[in-house]
């Protein structure tokens, strides 16, 4: 008895299912029909790689703006699926320049202008008192767009290879060695065959040669007369500098063709403590909202930044943002798609990288589209679509027409279409990102920039030549002339 009521339940269960999902057929088929012929009005701005305005030629004499975009294509897409015939409404110029392009955009949704705006909205509560939103489309991270970082000058090259502290040991270790080896000289009165003075200074003067030629791979040599500590001294002296000027040497040429760009910024943090840079931010957005409020830490310095410099709030799109960073030098805290698109698009007009991004910032959004907030038709939606199983169902309330649209947006997300749409307008931009960028497959001659420090080595060389010889010069007519008086006072 209890298996046949299992059975009888299991049954009874499928029924209901079966039943179901002809329901939902039945209503999903009869929905399109609904749709077939409708005008689909979609709001249309300038907000690259969403959407942007091109004219296509028209004879000789007109053009017409047509749209591109991922976002086109989305709404494109949907349009032609359904046998919609879609239709851009330009958004109002004069509106978006004084309140900003969101604004704009929902005073044309509220007004009953569009029927959807195709703008990577990201959901806040402040929107979704005035729209409603279709499921997910995108989940995206930031990053920050910020010039090519410049060049270090070459004319330092040659201190380089080494850090600061390995050049003031080596410079106080030889000056050490040398006033020991002049105290053991001193004291111990020899140095060798060919030199026997005791004076200090002498001694002083000759270990500084010597050392100043092994550093230079001129050679020398210490007699061996000379006492065994002295001995001892130079010889370890001598393999420690054959270890250093080889490494010196074999990492020299690397810093001579390979230029040292300097740091970018990769976190807000750095960003806030950076006296070069400053950032700049669309101003509808959450982050600027939320750095204006900021009352410690660095968001707070960014915001205060963002107060004093409103002109860093962007209100027209992401090409605005753009202009900032090459004119101004600020940098740009956008979505990585846009970031993307603005580099390949400035890749394409100039040879040499002139824009970079950061690491991923720990920011992630959510993007969805705008439609319209509620309608007359929202108890049929509650009633005849109960058996659809969408999650955002029970949390919004959506137009009739656009329940089915979210089916087909999932099915867009599915089949991989939005991310080959994406790739199109945000081509491999690593040849312009710090760090990944490929060195030269071939070899590079030196140029006279790579040479510059070597150069600058050899100035400063004759230089003290020069002033050496013009010092000895000077020292030989002083005595001249003291010998000359001395002749004429001394009968």
């Amino acid at each position: 008895m209890g298996s046949f009521i299992k059975i009888a339940f299991i049954s009874l269960s499928l029924g209901v299912v079966l039943v179901a999902s002809n329901v939902q057929v039945n209503v999903l088929k009869e929905e399109r029909r609904r749709l077939y012929g409708l005008n689909l009005r979609a709001s249309a701005f300038n907000y690259p790689p969403c959407l942007f305005a091109t004219r296509a030629p028209l004879g000789n004499h007109s053009s017409v703006p047509s749209y591109v975009g991922v976002c086109n294509d989305i709404v494109t897409w949907i349009s032609k699926h359904f046998r919609m015939k879609l239709t851009y409404v330009p958004t109002n110029t004069s509106g978006i320049v004084k309140d900003g392009l969101i604004p704009a955009l929902i005073k044309q949704i509220v007004n009953g202008e569009v029927d959807i705006i195709p703008y990577a909205f990201a959901p806040s509560v402040t929107l979704l008192q005035q729209l409603d939103f279709t499921i997910t489309l995108r989940v995206e991270d930031y990053n920050l767009l910020q010039q090519w970082p410049k060049e270090e000058s070459r004319l330092i090259a040659y201190i380089r290879p080494f850090s600061y502290e390995v050049w003031l040991l080596f410079f106080g270790s030889t000056g050490i060695v040398v006033i020991f080896m002049a105290i053991l000289t001193h004291y111990h009165h020899q140095l060798g065959t060919s030199w026997n003075s005791t004076n200090f200074m002498n001694a002083f003067n000759h270990h500084t040669i010597y050392v100043i030629t092994v550093i230079t791979g001129q050679g020398n040599s210490i007699s061996p007369k000379v006492k065994f500590p002295l001995r001892l001294i130079a010889g370890v002296w001598c393999l420690t500098m054959v270890v250093l000027v080889n490494a010196y040497s074999s990492t020299l040429m690397s810093y001579l063709t390979v230029p040292k760009l300097t740091p970018i910024v990769n976190t807000l943090t750095e960003l806030a403590a950076s006296r070069d840079s400053q950032l700049t931010i669309d101003f509808e957005s959450d982050m600027s909202r939320m750095f204006m409020e900021a009352s410690s830490g660095p968001f707070k310095i960014i915001g205060n930044s963002l107060r004093n410099n409103p002109q860093l709030l962007i209100k027209s799109g992401s090409l605005e943002g753009m202009k900032n960073v090459l004119l101004r030098g600020n940098v740009y805290f956008a979505n990585r798609p846009t970031v993307k698109y603005l580099m390949s698009m400035d890749m394409k007009s100039h040879t040499k990288c002139r824009l970079t991004s950061s690491d991923p910032i720990p920011y992630i959004r959510t993007y969805s589209m705008g439609l319209p907030k509620g309608s007359q038709h929202n108890w049929i939606i509650n009633h005849e679509y109960k058996y659809i199983n969408l999650l955002l169902l029970n949390r919004f309330r959506f137009h009739r027409h656009f329940l089915i649209l979210f089916r087909s947006l999932q099915y867009l997300q599915e089949s991989g279409l939005l991310d080959h749409w994406l790739k199109q307008y945000t081509p491999n931009v690593d040849k312009c990102m710090v760090g990944k960028s490929k060195a030269h497959e071939r070899m590079i001659p030196f140029s006279l920039l790579d040479l510059s420090s070597a150069f600058l080595l050899l100035g400063i060389g004759i230089g003290l030549c020069l002033f050496a010889f013009l010092l000895e010069l000077i020292a030989s007519l002083h005595a001249y002339q003291r010998e000359r008086i001395n002749r004429l006072v001394v009968p």
